[in-house]
């Protein structure tokens, strides 16, 4: 399943400071209480890809096969939405409004109620989701794939780069200004009109970005990459580990988590990352 000591993780989901949830290859999602890491029990044995919490006691973690599984704040339990497509991540909302998405373009939404696909209008997979709102949704993907949802449909856009660039994360700070990252160190800018190439100065493989403002944004990747864009120009930083990162996001600007390789989390304060691995 996985090659290291401990499982490579997929994705984070910092909820507070002493509540932080990680899903990867053993399929096991794993909670920080805020002294350490305690593994969830769960009937799920296929890898995890994606985690999003709508809050506490509503929080989902989607994976290969198709598998979605819900925690209620006591168990993990698996939902059948009817799909077998592997999917890559969730994103949401609220507990009546989230999507989860993956391989060959496959989209299902949750009302609250029931499971409603989406179609994105590709084949190609689909890594990142983020929108403002959920009329103003940016989709990316593979081999440069960008959708935008208007709260009904997937609208297709000029493509953001060629097809041997995948798009792996989005983020934004509003309808107008959203940054999306992906592999030979792309990333683009949206300014609410057009999309831009920013500088990188890397061609390191970028798997996702986040922020809390324009001029605090973090982009983490391969080869233990993390850069931070201070609203001029995008800058490495030392994270003090060599193993590929998979995802970032936050709570606050002093407050900002990384996962990746090995049971890698990283922590960072406003002024270093700090270990928090498994």
């Amino acid at each position: 399943m996985f090659t290291g000591e401990k499982p490579d993780l997929l994705d984070i989901c910092p909820l507070r400071e002493d509540s932080i949830y990680v899903v990867g290859k053993d399929g096991i999602p794993q909670h920080y209480d805020g002294e350490e890491w305690t593994p969830m029990r769960t009937e799920n044995a296929n890898p995890l890809m994606g985690i999003w919490a709508a809050h506490e006691k509503d929080i989902y973690a989607v994976g290969v096969g198709g598998v979605v599984i819900h925690f209620d704040g006591k168990d993990w339990k698996p939902l059948d939405t009817g799909n077998y497509d592997s999917l890559n991540s969730v994103y949401g909302y609220d507990s009546e409004h989230l999507f989860t998405f993956g391989v060959g373009g496959r989209v299902l939404f949750w009302n609250g109620k029931n499971w409603e696909y989406r179609e994105p209008g590709t084949i190609h997979d689909l890594f990142g989701f983020w929108g403002a709102d959920i009329e103003h949704i940016h989709a990316v993907g593979g081999e440069g794939i960008y959708r935008f949802y208007d709260g009904k449909n997937f609208q297709r856009r000029e493509e953001l780069t060629e097809e041997t660039v995948s798009l792996y994360g989005v983020w934004g700070t509003s309808n107008n200004s959203v940054y999306v990252v992906g592999s030979e160190g792309t990333i683009l800018h949206f300014d609410g009109e057009e999309w831009q190439p920013m500088e990188s100065g890397t061609q390191e493989y970028l798997l996702a970005v986040w922020g809390t403002s324009d001029d605090h944004i973090f982009a983490v990747g391969d080869n233990a990459i993390i850069l931070h864009y201070d609203g001029k120009r995008w800058s490495p930083m030392e994270s003090g580990n060599d193993n590929y990162l998979t995802k970032v996001q936050g709570l606050g600007p002093d407050k900002v988590y990384a996962c990746g390789e090995n049971g890698t989390v990283l922590r960072y304060d406003g002024k270093q990352w700090n270990d928090l691995s498994l």
